[in-house]
């Protein structure tokens, strides 16, 4: 997904025209842009990226969003491809993308005790719960889970399903438009500076 700001249909004309202060002209709004697109990361993190739009459980996809230059007029927004979690990049997006088991019958979806309060597994599978077992429920969901003593209560571990949809967030895209008034201003004031008004 790309969002693009254009500099407007003589820009490069203009420049041209100004010849030394063309130069000055276009290094100060690159360098708005580079700003504008920092700062567009920064919201991006912070209003969009916790709560309702994305649950958070290590943090790792949102500290991986930056703004950066790839030219010297268009900047990016997002996740590096080199980022250890470039592969979970298309959360930030609107994608929808099907997830099933690659070697099994079965997802097993953590829940119930197995969550910690941030959201985190105890468990990552249920071949690591000692004493633990199947059951089906009478709506015919199948649950993994584990009781103590004889008496116990049933306390279900994980959810077993065939396959889970994920929807992207779309923060991205939320967090640009969000920022864009604010990037064209890091722009106009780099320019300001730049030739003195």
């Amino acid at each position: 997904m790309i969002i693009q700001i254009e500099m407007g249909k003589d820009f490069e004309n203009t420049l041209a025209e100004l010849s030394s202060m063309g130069k000055d002209l276009s290094d100060a709004a690159s360098k708005g842009l580079e700003k504008g697109v920092e700062h567009a990361a920064t919201i991006v993190k912070r209003d969009y990226l916790s709560g309702q739009s994305l649950e958070r459980r290590t943090s790792q996809l949102a500290r991986s969003v930056d703004g950066w230059l790839a030219d010297k007029f268009d900047g990016i927004v997002g996740v590096r491809r080199a980022s250890a979690v470039a592969k979970y990049a298309w959360l930030l997006g609107d994608e929808v993308k099907k997830i099933v088991p690659r070697n099994a019958k079965f997802l097993a979806i953590p829940i119930g005790e197995n969550r910690t309060p941030a959201g985190a597994t105890r468990f990552s599978s249920p071949r690591l719960v000692p004493d633990g077992f199947f059951v089906k429920t009478k709506s015919g969901r199948l649950l993994f889970g584990y009781k103590k003593g004889t008496r116990g209560k049933f306390r279900p571990l994980f959810t077993l399903v065939k396959s889970v949809t994920v929807f992207g967030s779309g923060a991205l895209a939320d967090g640009l438009l969000d920022s864009l008034d604010d990037i064209c201003r890091l722009i106009k004031t780099e320019i300001n500076k730049k030739i003195g008004s």
